[in-house]
């Protein structure tokens, strides 16, 4: 059986998780802003460049579903990669991706609609996307592994490490 990869359910136990990477803050920092938006941190890692803190998408409030602010959280000299792997379950949407530097949104998309990104640098990732051939003439959507390969795409330009979940 091939295991499923992260993008699809980072934890096993938990459903509507984002995972964070993280480069040029300090892990308590990410933790104590999260928490301080109520979201609950579950699984954390420090690597050699980028650190990775998964957490709740939803606050532990029982009714506020707004996602997380995660301009504040990443200050001078901050980077995030952020992935929201079930944005909505209930209407089975793609995950969403937000590169954030310096508390600013550089690009950010939904993976059903990689070729409208926002964002001060909105267009930052298309080449990569058009190198996998997930986006321009050459698309190729077939295929189970479209998810996957807009991960590997990111973390290509961004120079994230692979990430093994359980």
């Amino acid at each position: 059986m091939t295991p499923t990869h992260w993008i699809h359910r980072p934890l096993a136990h938990c459903e509507e998780a984002n995972v964070v990477f993280f480069r040029g803050l300090a892990p308590h920092t990410l933790t104590q802003g999260l928490l301080d938006q109520r979201r609950m941190p579950l699984a954390h890692g420090k690597g050699t460049d980028w650190g990775v803190l998964v957490h709740y998408m939803h606050s532990w409030d029982d009714d506020e579903y707004d996602s997380a602010d995660y301009g504040p959280l990443c200050g001078a000299g901050g980077e995030l990669a952020v992935f929201v792997t079930e944005p909505c379950i209930a209407k089975a949407h793609g995950p969403w991706f937000s590169y954030y530097r310096d508390g600013r949104l550089i690009c950010g998309f939904s993976f059903e609609t990689p070729t409208l990104p926002v964002g001060d640098d909105p267009d930052l990732l298309l080449p990569a996307l058009a190198g996998a051939k997930l986006v321009g003439a050459q698309t190729q959507l077939d295929g189970d592994d479209r998810e996957e390969r807009i991960v590997k795409a990111i973390e290509g330009v961004l120079g994230l490490p692979e990430l093994e979940m359980p």
